[in-house]
């Protein structure tokens, strides 16, 4: 239970927020629709209005229609300064090596001139909730600092807070940079030593080459390859880091021989044919 809880939460996209099919969102009169589309703006964005896009990054993916929240991004704050210098937001991943969470989020960092700095958060989450109520109905503000607070319902921040150093990460990994590697497992992956869906924080869309489409799968990009959870795939995207873990699986267990490196455009597969 615990493996496919985490594996679920935490997995290629751990909170990229998915959802069933659900009834769509009550929508907004006609004539507001069409001043939205008018202006390319929508609710989120009126929320938001007053912070500079670099300070502060919301993700979706898969919510319902609707005219609430109608882009899969807002704001352009990147992974490499979410945490400045405050260190990571959730200690019990230094366990495991990490100094910054391995993971996609619902994130905001407010302006620092913004009173009461909790109301754009609250407005955000209000709308979040409006829009998906059953997938987000624990979203919580976590707050990081008197300037800094991550969106995330309570049951992700519940699955994280369990995370343990497993086998994968004390004698596979533990000398690898986490930064030049992905290792995720497709949801119902069954590999011995897993203990969750992720490991590094490579990300596979940023390497050189990946706007081009991959030499062995000439019909897929990088980005299809993560969305379609190609069921080869179990790392990314550093040919040597590969090879070295490859090698320490090997020894760690003689059935992982069957683990291939493939070199493709702008990095490397890790996988079993």
């Amino acid at each position: 239970m615990k493996r496919k809880l985490l594996a679920g939460v935490a997995g290629l996209a751990a909170l990229t927020l998915f959802s069933c099919t659900k009834e769509k969102a009550s929508l907004r009169p006609a004539s507001e629709v069409a001043v939205a589309a008018a202006t390319g703006s929508d609710e989120m964005d009126a929320i938001l209005k007053d912070l500079s896009p670099e300070t502060y990054l919301l993700t979706f993916d898969g919510l319902p229609g609707n005219n609430y929240i109608t882009k899969a991004s807002y704001g352009s704050l990147s992974d490499e300064t979410q945490f400045g210098g405050g260190g990571i937001p959730f200690p019990y991943l230094e366990k495991i090596g990490y100094t910054k969470a391995p993971f996609k989020k619902i994130w905001i960092k407010t302006c620092p001139t913004m009173i009461p700095y909790l109301d754009i958060a609250k407005r955000a989450a209000s709308l979040i909730q409006k829009v998906d109520s059953k997938t987000f109905a624990d979203l919580t503000i976590t707050e990081l600092s008197t300037k800094q607070q991550v969106l995330a319902t309570k049951t992700f921040l519940t699955a994280v807070s369990r995370l343990q150093p497993d086998v994968v990460d004390t004698k596979v990994l533990a000398k690898s940079p986490l930064e030049q590697f992905r290792l995720s497992l497709p949801q119902g992956t069954a590999l011995p030593y897993f203990t969750r869906g992720f490991y590094g924080l490579g990300d596979i869309t940023q390497v050189p080459g990946a706007g081009s489409k991959l030499t062995i799968y000439t019909s897929l990009r990088w980005e299809d390859i993560l969305r379609r959870k190609f069921p080869n795939m179990i790392g990314c995207f550093d040919p040597q880091v590969l090879k070295d873990i490859r090698a320490n699986f090997v020894l760690l267990d003689r059935g992982f021989e069957k683990l291939n490196v493939e070199e493709v455009a702008g990095g490397a597969i890790l996988g079993i044919n």
